[in-house]
């Protein structure tokens, strides 16, 4: 398998998660440090598994990136924590049109740290796939911004440069899962030192009916995670690899027609659709 057609898996995977995580944040009784803690705790854990059954669990000499562990386990931790209060603060179109930087800021992280070039025709795709994005959630009302939206930016801003960290540090693995129990661990427990009281929400996420939905979805994010660093390993440019990974937002799009009946913005989603296409076309 090829390391485009395991991006484009991990973005459908990607958007299935997503939607299951807006859905489980509605939730009154949802707290965002908790629910941080038990999905990235999860992750972690089906992740070990899988080391453990195909044998490929390894703890190799971290101590040369031991600045990227850190940047690891701030940076995705307060990430989704930023992510997780943008959809509860702000509309949910308006936090996905924010959220759509973290590709730029992830090319630029590329460029930086890991000495990648892109060509003038990858840096036109990558303006498509933004621009998709900013088509698709576009809504003729005004703005008002508020805290949702800066909370949206700077969870862009953490997880575009912990994408790009986590492709340095994979560098020094063999195994991707081995790698991935270890990303998801640090910042899980780092979500509940950042709150400690959160705790008292954890019994909420023991319910059988919050349970199902959290572990179908750590299971789709997990698939996710394991596809997109999978396919940086068989060579796939991380400055590359993390725009098209953006195109799980498409796949949310069709998802939401096909399966909630979503049919408002048709044409105005079609036009996305499009742009992101192209987009893809000019990165590969």
């Amino acid at each position: 398998m090829n390391w485009l057609l395991l991006t484009l898996t991990s973005a459908i995977t990607l958007a299935l998660s997503r939607i299951l995580q807006k859905i489980m944040l509605k939730d009154d009784q949802s707290d965002t440090f908790a629910f941080g803690f038990v999905f990235q705790l999860m992750v972690a854990g089906l992740f070990f598994l899988y080391a453990l059954v195909t044998q490929s669990l390894e703890l190799p000499d971290l101590r040369s990136v031991w600045p990227n562990l850190i940047v690891l386990t701030v940076f995705y931790s307060l990430g989704n924590i930023c992510v997780f209060k943008a959809f509860k603060l702000a509309e949910a179109s308006e936090v996905s049109i924010v959220m759509a930087t973290s590709t730029v800021w992830a090319v630029i992280a590329a460029l930086i740290m890991l000495g990648e070039r892109v060509t003038g025709l990858n840096i036109l795709g990558i303006v498509l796939i933004v621009g998709s994005m900013i088509a698709i959630n576009y809504t003729r009302s005004a703005w008002k911004l508020n805290r949702g939206h800066a909370f949206a930016l700077l969870g862009a801003v953490l997880f575009g440069v912990a994408f790009t960290n986590d492709a340095y540090i994979l560098n020094h693995y063999q195994s991707v899962a081995a790698y991935m129990a270890l990303a998801f661990t640090l910042p899980g427990l780092a979500s509940l030192v950042y709150r400690p009281k959160s705790v008292l929400a954890l019994p909420h996420y023991a319910q059988p009916s919050v349970l199902k939905k959290m572990i179908l979805c750590c299971v789709l994010y997990a698939l996710a995670a394991l596809t997109i660093f999978t396919a940086y390993k068989l060579g796939g440019p991380a400055s590359i690899i993390s725009p098209i990974q953006q195109t799980s937002l498409i796949f949310s799009v069709i998802f939401s027609y096909v399966l909630l009946k979503e049919r408002d913005k048709v044409w105005q989603k079609a036009i996305g659709t499009a742009l992101a296409f192209a987009g893809v076309l000019l990165l590969v």
